[in-house]
């Protein structure tokens, strides 16, 4: 299976998200990211998915008080997954 691509139940299947994320190259045209870049940027959005699924799961059991609430604990948690680690 190639980079870009999941399993399915029939074979590999590509992935939605390939070459989506995009930069800009030196003439000024869309260019696709960099392997490496691309990898970072792939795994920061699966941290950050994982983290909501995983608020969203508490929530069934401690509600957040309102919207507003949910937002900013929603935002702070996808901002500590973007943060560069030290």
């Amino acid at each position: 299976m190639g980079p870009g691509e999941r399993l399915a139940r029939h074979g590999p299947v590509p992935d939605p998200w390939a070459g989506l994320v995009t930069g800009r190259a030196q003439d000024g045209d869309v260019a696709a990211l960099d392997d490496g870049l691309a990898q970072h940027v792939h795994a920061v959005a699966v941290a950050v998915a994982q983290t909501v699924r995983e608020t969203l799961g508490e929530w069934r059991t401690r509600p957040p008080a309102s919207n507003e609430a949910a937002l900013n604990e929603l935002l702070a948690y996808a901002a500590r997954d973007v943060a560069p680690s030290s």
